[in-house]
């Protein structure tokens, strides 16, 4: 397979794309257990927005639930996924989801933040109240009650903010043959990588733009 450089991340590896449904069926599936090479705020937690999560739900399922969102791409180089955006609840709040097959990505951007990408998002049909993750996540959050959220940041730039957490889930037996049939020869490393990435920009030590991002290669 080629190599891709993820155009967020930078890292380079040999990018997968799992199918959604062999994704969502793994939690009936007896797989062997999972490693994480660092302690992770229950990540997983966050990988969740407004009912849909990454590397589970598909755009087709977004706009199902929230209307159609003329696609876009926003993220520089070649390698760009597909976005459709959204305003949620009474205000402007946008919030933008990204994938290449399953949802690989989310950002949820403050009214006040000017995102020329995302100036024209219809208002979602059928989302209200306040956008967080099921962990939490949401704008607002002061850099104290960001950190003890998420933990010390990987990276601080300027007013933005890195967390990263690297970890390895175990295949099914259905993925290690699907996979061995595709590299023509036994996987001996039955195991994804995932690279889960939080990169957050606060304004006046206040939360105003996150992006959340799952990708799994092998």
């Amino acid at each position: 397979m080629k190599p891709l450089l993820h155009p967020k991340t930078g890292l380079l590896s040999l990018f997968l794309c799992i199918s959604c449904v062999q994704l969502a069926g793994q939690a009936n599936s007896s797989p062997r257990p999972s490693t994480q090479s660092q302690s992770a705020p229950n990540i997983a937690r966050h990988l969740t927005i407004l009912g849909f999560t990454l590397g589970k739900s598909t755009l087709a399922e977004v706009e199902a639930k929230l209307g159609k969102s003329a696609v876009r791409r926003c993220s520089p180089g070649e390698t760009a996924r597909d976005e459709v955006c959204y305003l949620v609840g009474m205000g402007q709040t946008r919030v933008a989801f990204e994938a290449d097959g399953c949802l690989d990505g989310f950002r949820v951007i403050a009214s006040g933040l000017q995102r020329p990408c995302y100036r024209e998002c219809p208002r979602a049909s059928e989302a209200t109240g306040e956008v967080q993750t099921e962990g939490g996540l949401k704008l607002g959050l002061t850099r104290e009650q960001l950190i003890a959220l998420l933990g010390p940041p990987k990276e601080i730039r300027g007013n933005k903010f890195t967390f990263q957490w690297e970890s390895r889930q175990a295949m099914t037996k259905e993925e290690e043959e699907r996979e061995s049939k595709t590299f023509n020869t036994p996987i001996t490393d039955a195991y994804w990588d995932v690279l889960d990435t939080i990169e957050v920009t606060l304004v006046d030590s206040k939360l105003v733009e996150f992006e959340v991002d799952h990708i799994v290669s092998y």
